[in-house]
């Protein structure tokens, strides 16, 4: 994993919107490996104290009941270990204990722990998500416990019906008492609806919540009910689609996801639904822009305190640059296995054929072979520094020697070898008495790449020019071929790493690498670089650097 990936996987791991713990698939000690900043605020306990620490070291039961739901939890962890799926335990209830005087509190917990393997399949880590619903729970209690205060109500008017229709003699007799009982009644139905009133506004106000930690997320989120119809998607869905709310209604999904995934898409969803258990796919979702981007859906299901789906909760996680990497990575991989493949069995055939005439050797083949074991190891010589160009260019900061020079003699040493092999003529022009303060050898590093791609590609052009022209405060260096030119559409690629133009009237080995560096050489002295060329016309690569104080 590059740095990227690592930064935006840390950054997601943070951002959570739930407490997040990441232990070691190590039973039956399960040790803290990391948590995310939620947890670190949320928790009472210090983060040192936790961080490499078994977890039932760092959190202990304190009496019987607190025993009984750390060992669900542990059961749980177990279950993910041998099972290799989630589980979602079911809801935990702590009882903490009383402190100087204080009453003990209760809190619920909803806890979900996953499995984290590694590239091989091999179970490394489990991620256990924290949910705190005492909220949600004591909302529930409350609501039950008003729903069996109600049936109280209703059975004792019930009675008291009843008992004013066998008793309406009575009740004649008595109606003052009726009068005050009936000013009872309605003062008890008055409480009732003042707190069913109060209780309504409060799980409007829960809903509310729950709908604005929607719409606070960065990724697409919706919700389902059971049959499953949606029944709300937040911001980011609209502001990523440019769909209104109309057109959500209408056209919905599948104008968003591409037409070779729909298909796939509903078949997984519908899936996941059926099976009532959380589940995860990959799509392409068209923006805004008209541009599809892949995404990683993940749909969970939420039960209520009996065990029945109430809603499913679904999100839509952009991918597309993880995709990209991933693409790039494997493409670096295949030509670099290709590029040092090639130079490494040229030199394996010549070691062999030197082996097998060292007894006698050739005036006239050990030569040649000595030749081509050197450009052999040349090659992969040059393919590693390459490889360790980069990774040294990746740092933050990059110690340039900057020394002053007359730039004409750095582009005359870099054109020396090319002019004495005589196959082109190499012309310096501009301002040749023009001195830079710059790091000589990356510049000559710069100038050489250029002037060999210039070479490799345009082999056909008699003369590569040289040109050199200030600009302000800036000097302007220019490597002009009159070789075959290069796409349009090319052109905006060909400082990116790993790429290369390919074309089906030559073939030119390399990692993609040399322009990627020049580049970043460039920009680390706070210059440009770019190239023009049109088809049949040749091209002109140039780079810019700032001129001595």
């Amino acid at each position: 994993m590059d740095t990227t990936e690592s930064q935006m996987f840390k950054a997601l791991f943070h951002q959570s919107a739930s407490p997040v713990s990441v232990v070691k698939a190590n039973s039956p000690e399960f040790t803290v490996v990391a948590v995310n900043n939620l947890y670190k605020s949320t928790s009472q306990i210090p983060v040192e104290e936790i961080i490499g620490k078994p977890t039932f070291e760092v959190y202990k039961p304190w009496d019987e009941g607190s025993a009984e739901q750390f060992l669900r939890l542990r059961n749980g962890m177990e279950e993910v270990v041998a099972k290799r799926q989630p589980v979602e335990l079911p809801i935990l209830v702590f009882d903490s204990p009383s402190v100087e005087g204080q009453p003990s509190q209760r809190s619920w917990w909803q806890i979900t722990v996953a499995p984290i393997t590694d590239s091989s399949g091999e179970l490394q880590f489990l991620k256990c998500m924290t949910l705190n619903v005492s909220e949600r729970e004591r909302v529930k209690i409350e609501i039950e416990e008003a729903r069996e205060k109600e049936h109280q109500l209703n059975e004792e008017m019930q009675a008291i019906n009843e008992e004013l229709a066998s008793t309406n003699e009575e009740l004649l007799a008595t109606i003052e008492e009726l009068r005050v009982s009936q000013e009872k009644l309605a003062q008890l139905n008055n409480e009732l609806e003042e707190r069913v009133t109060a209780r309504t506004a409060q799980l409007a106000a829960s809903e509310r919540r729950y709908r604005n930690m929607l719409n606070a997320l960065p990724q697409i989120a919706w919700t389902t009910n059971a049959k499953p119809e949606v029944t709300f998607y937040n911001k980011r869905w609209y502001e990523y689609t440019g769909l209104s709310v109309h057109e959500t209604q209408t056209l919905g999904w599948k104008e968003v996801v591409h037409p070779d995934d729909w298909q796939y898409c509903v078949e997984k969803y519908r899936s996941i639904i059926a099976g009532n258990l959380p589940g995860e796919f990959e799509v392409r979702e068209k923006g805004a822009d008209g541009v599809y981007r892949w995404h990683l859906l993940r749909v969970q299901p939420v039960r209520n305190e009996f065990g029945v789906i109430d809603l499913w909760v679904g999100t839509a996680t952009d991918i597309d640059e993880i995709k990209r990497l991933q693409q790039q990575k494997d493409d670096f991989i295949s030509i670099a296995s290709h590029e040092l493949k090639t130079p490494i069995t040229s030199l394996k055939a010549s070691l062999q054929l030197m082996d097998k005439m060292k007894d006698d050797p050739s005036k006239t083949m050990m030569p040649k072979l000595i030749l081509q074991s050197r450009k052999s190891i040349q090659r992969v010589s040059t393919l590693i520094e390459d490889l360790l160009n980069v990774s040294r260019l990746q740092q933050p900061q990059i110690n340039l020697n900057k020394t002053p020079f007359i730039l004409s003699q750095l582009l005359s040493a870099c054109a020396n070898p090319i002019a004495i092999l005589g196959k082109q003529k190499i012309s310096i022009t501009g301002d040749v008495e023009l001195q830079i303060c710059a790091d000589e050898h990356r510049i000559d590093q710069v100038v050489t790449n250029l002037v060999n791609n210039a070479v490799k590609y345009a082999p056909d052009s008699e003369c590569i020019t040289l040109h050199i022209q200030p600009c302000d405060s800036m000097v302007k260096v220019s490597v002009i071929d009159k070789g075959p030119g290069i796409p349009k559409d090319k052109i905006p690629h060909l400082f990116n790493r790993y790429y290369r133009v390919e074309s089906s009237s030559y073939h030119i080995s390399g990692l993609g690498l040399g322009l990627y560096i020049s580049a970043e050489i460039i920009k680390q002295h706070g210059g440009e670089i770019g190239a023009d060329s049109e088809p049949g016309q040749g091209s002109t690569f140039w780079f810019t650097l700032p001129l001595c104080d």
